[in-house]
């Protein structure tokens, strides 16, 4: 699985990741999926957080 994630303020980076860990946890999963995030300005229609993930299935 590719997840990655795009912010506008590296402000926002301690509560997303806050957030995602707790979305994993949720689903009884021991850890997250490693993810990729990147500072990005231009979101659409003010976003502050984008993410987009590819999964394979067997």
């Amino acid at each position: 699985m590719t997840i990655r994630g795009y912010l506008t303020d590296t402000a926002h980076f301690a509560e997303m990741n806050a957030l995602y860990d707790a979305c994993f946890d949720a689903q009884g999963l021991t850890g997250p999926p490693a993810a990729r995030t990147t500072v990005h300005v231009g979101l659409p229609a003010g976003a502050l957080i984008e993410i987009d993930a590819l999964a394979v299935l067997d």
